[in-house]
């Protein structure tokens, strides 16, 4: 019987950046979210008297600025050296041997792959071979899989690899190649790394992406661990995922359609926190980011004073969950509930600019006669978080300016009627 742990993507101590930005942020928390991670992860382990871990790249985010974060996994891999676990490592794009310079000589039950060529570390008392090959460089383009050794006769041979196979939108094409390839190696077990999605490509034998231990942002939500897998005398596989991670990230889509009062929408708010709080497990913190959706009479409300609502809203979380629920952003997506083809027939200057921009919306020569240049823009928003949308994109477009065209005929009709001129 063999039993292993397969993790990756552990980003110990990665630096998070630009967090005073958020209101009322738990940063110490989300700092040490990773390296709490690491600890469930050694913990499962020695609770477990699992024998083997491996760890499939990106153990560092990037260089460390000093040596606690080094100090720390060492101080992990001794606890496992004491219960007699081995570790099987290798380096990624994050952490590649020419961007380290701050490192420690690890416990002797640590096997670090070299970035010269591929090797196999054979544990004969485990019955197991591991191949791997280390990253020496961030940007490593070729296929490394092609030149990992052949399996081993008569061992269980797990291939470790830091790979995007054949590329994803989200992440750079480092050490590429494709299913096919690993599966040709005949080994019994790929173990990938890179991929911070948990993803089983293939069940027989299996080719897995554990995902990282431990979600780092918005773009990453969802339960987060490792992979355990268990190996019976007739080579048969069982696997089995392990959550490990202590904050999780979870983006709610609200349809506020038909709420009349900035009330009423607080109160649909309160609701499903106190279902989201009921159902989650209450030792983990929830970095929550909320949308508003849906077509509202509460639209002028709620853009006369979002500050404010972001702050109910915030309070409601707070008071809901004990401050274990924080919400990191909250995005209006809502429309006003107007009747259009009331407005276009007023002949009132509000009449023909809903009709220039419902003109926008649908042609795509007079929107770029508007020339916008956001090239400057784009540049002042870098590293703020703030995207703009692809606007040469039809659909974006459109969904864009109908948008701006809602706001603005809500926030003029409002002031309009205030004053008593509509013409």
């Amino acid at each position: 019987m063999l039993t292993f742990i397969h993790a990756a993507d552990i980003h110990l101590d990665s630096p998070l950046h630009g967090l005073s930005r958020y209101e009322g942020a738990p940063a110490r928390e989300i700092r040490q979210a990773t390296r709490k991670a690491l600890d469930n992860l050694v913990n499962y382990v020695l609770e477990h008297r699992i024998p083997l871990l491996l760890i499939a790249g990106d153990l560092y985010d990037g260089d460390c600025p000093d040596f606690q974060t080094p100090l720390h996994f060492s101080a992990q891999m001794s606890r496992l050296r004491e219960a007699g676990t081995r570790v099987a490592l290798i380096r990624g794009n994050h952490d590649a041997q020419n961007r380290m310079t701050k490192s420690l000589r690890l416990p002797d039950n640590v096997f670090t792959f070299s970035a010269a060529r591929p090797a196999t570390w054979k544990l004969e008392d485990l019955g197991t071979a591991v191949h791997g090959q280390s990253y020496d460089r961030e940007a490593v383009l070729e296929n490394l899989a092609l030149n990992y050794p052949d399996p081993v006769p008569g061992m269980f041979n797990i291939g470790l690899l830091h790979t995007s196979l054949s590329g994803t939108p989200e992440h750079s094409g480092y050490a590429p190649c494709t299913l096919n390839q690993l599966l040709a190696k005949g080994y019994d077990y790929w173990a990938l790394g890179h991929i911070h999605r948990h993803e089983i490509l293939h069940r027989d034998p299996p080719v897995i992406f554990s995902g990282c231990i431990q979600g780092r942002h918005i773009r990453e939500p969802g339960g987060k661990g490792c992979m355990r897998v268990d190996v019976d005398p007739s080579g048969r596989i069982n696997i089995e995922r392990v959550e490990l991670d202590v904050l999780r990230w979870q983006h709610m889509e609200l349809d506020v359609s038909g709420l009349k009062t900035r009330g009423a929408v607080l109160d649909l708010v309160s609701r499903e926190l106190e279902n989201i709080s009921a159902a989650r497990d209450s030792e983990k913190l929830l970095g929550l980011r909320l949308t508003l959706k849906g077509t509202t009479g509460a639209f002028s409300d709620i853009m006369h004073d979002f500050a404010g609502l972001q702050a109910e809203i915030r309070n409601l979380a707070t008071d809901i969950s004990g401050q274990t629920i924080w919400v990191e952003k909250i995005f209006n997506q809502c429309t006003p509930a107007l009747d259009w083809e009331e407005i276009k027939a007023s002949g009132t200057a509000l009449a023909h600019l809903a009709g220039y921009m419902q003109a926008l919306e649908q042609d795509p020569e007079l929107f770029k006669s508007l020339d916008l240049d956001l090239t400057e823009l784009r540049a002042k928003l870098g590293g703020t978080g703030v995207e703009l949308p692809d606007l040469d994109d039809p659909h974006t477009r459109q969904e864009y300016v109908s948008r701006c065209r809602d706001m603005v005929m809500t926030l003029l009709a409002r002031d309009m009627s205030s004053t008593g001129n509509g013409s």
